[in-house]
């Protein structure tokens, strides 16, 4: 980090709200006191109003505060790729924001990252062949759920499960998740009293509740991941070594033990919804091997019957 980096940054924790020591920059940087002072004094001949407490240290007063928008370029490469995900999602309302997003960054920034800023929107894809979806479905009211992160309040909503069946339901949110191809809310339910994994393309009417949230607010992550005990089911595979990595990453489920014996990785995880597991190892073909439950070895068998049965041309009267 050269200099002008270091004092950017300072500018930035001054401007932070918080008091700042000479022995705090000194940490953070490797600088001596006297490269503290002398980085000061260069950011109040820029005009920046530093102020200094004996007992709290350095601050910005309020009024001086900068607004203009400064990004080194690594850091504007940072946002590109975040925007680039967006706009990568199903939902067309957040491809909208990530669009608007864009183009308020671009309005305050200097002309020299603008024209950095549209050569990586140009080269950066993600997910490219989302374009061959021809209309784009609303993938859930994401913006509701994060205001209800924000204000710590129930919602209710219409929720449509696998079998088309409707229902109202009302939940704490404590976390919302993306699986590769669409985002989940977890949150406690209020009528089955446990932690649920609703998708949000299955949500519908979504409304925030005044009332206080029912049960407890420190769930750990961990814990909404792959805290419902009861209903986990032992699921060990083999698995190709030259696939586990992107199964693993992938992985739906907690991994509890697993080993590794010449080219084959064997993984014990837990789950609890056989059927949609079933499906989803799918994708892996031959280089995974199910290996206990049996229930899930025959839940495979008859999927694969059922595919096999599907390509026979239908018999004619």
């Amino acid at each position: 980090m050269n200099s002008n980096e270091r004092r950017l940054k300072i500018l930035y924790m001054l401007q932070s709200g918080k008091r700042i020591t000479s022995r705090t920059l000194m940490e953070e940087f490797g600088i001596s006191k006297r490269t503290v002072f002398r980085d000061l004094q260069v950011i109040q001949k820029l005009g920046v109003p530093v102020t200094h407490y004996p007992d709290t240290g350095y601050g910005v007063l309020r009024d001086g505060l900068i607004p203009a928008i400064m990004f080194t370029f690594r850091e504007l490469s940072v946002i590109m790729m975040g925007l680039s995900f967006v706009k990568a999602q199903v939902d067309q309302e957040m491809v909208n924001d990530a669009e608007n997003v864009s183009l308020k960054i671009r309005s305050a920034i200097p002309a020299s990252l603008q024209t950095q800023m549209n050569t990586l929107e140009s080269k950066t894809l993600v997910s490219p062949f989302i374009r061959n979806i021809e209309n784009r479905n609303s993938g859930g009211d994401w913006f509701t759920l994060c205001s209800a992160f924000v204000e710590k309040s129930p919602v209710s909503f219409d929720y449509r499960d696998r079998k088309k069946r409707t229902s109202r339901r009302t939940i704490d949110p404590h976390l919302l998740v993306h699986y590769t191809d669409h985002w989940n809310v977890i949150g406690f339910c209020h009528s089955r009293k446990s932690l649920r994994n609703f998708m949000l393309s299955r949500m519908d009417n979504i409304t925030l509740d005044d009332r206080p949230f029912l049960r407890r607010l420190d769930y750990q992550n961990e814990e909404l991941l792959y805290g419902r005990s009861k209903e986990n089911i032992p699921v060990t595979i083999k698995v190709n070594i030259e696939k586990s990595f992107s199964l693993l990453t992938g992985l739906p489920g907690k991994v509890v033990t697993r080993s590794l014996d010449n080219e084959t990785l064997t993984l014990t995880f837990l789950i609890d919804d056989l059927d949609f597991i079933n499906e989803w190892l799918l994708q892996f073909g031959r280089h995974v091997t199910i290996c206990d439950p049996d229930i899930l070895v025959e839940k495979r068998k008859e999927y694969l019957k059922e595919l096999i049965e599907a390509l026979q041309p239908a018999s004619t009267p």
